[in-house]
């Protein structure tokens, strides 16, 4: 996780984009965490994300006029349209792409936990997650 990070923080500041990360310490509702995006939108956002057996890690990232969203587990992760996720299992991380269910794009966790997966590597689906599950149930099975 720690190697991913470094890796989009590194990616980011090579485009000049900003590489602050904001932590949230307290799981927060949907209306807080939407308040709290808002709060930062320059910087990156690190926001816990209570899982229904464990706690996982999500991002946002802005680059431009997008934002690279994902939420990383222990075992592996779940992203927006931007990750390859094919090119992820070559390194034995079960990854997970997952499109909007209410919007052109995937711009907050939020998003990404309503979204439907629309496709997951061979280490993902060893796991079961499958094509049309919300993003939720997929970090469920991670």
């Amino acid at each position: 996780m720690v190697a991913l990070i470094s890796s989009l923080s590194v990616a980011l500041l090579a485009c000049s984009a900003p590489a602050i990360i904001h932590e949230s310490s307290t799981p927060q509702t949907t209306a807080e965490s939407a308040q709290t995006a808002l709060q930062v939108e320059a910087g990156t956002i690190h926001q816990k994300v209570q899982l229904a057996n464990k706690q996982a890690d999500g991002y946002v990232i802005p680059f431009r006029n997008v934002k690279i969203v994902c939420v990383i587990t222990d075992v592996g992760m779940v992203g927006c349209g931007a990750f390859d996720v094919l090119a992820l299992d070559s390194f034995a991380c079960p990854a997970v792409k997952v499109k909007s269910s209410t919007s052109k794009s995937i711009a907050t966790i939020d998003d990404l936990l309503q979204g439907t997966v629309k496709e997951a590597n061979a280490g993902a689906g060893k796991l079961g997650i499958k094509v049309g599950m919300t993003g939720r149930e997929a970090l469920d099975l991670l």
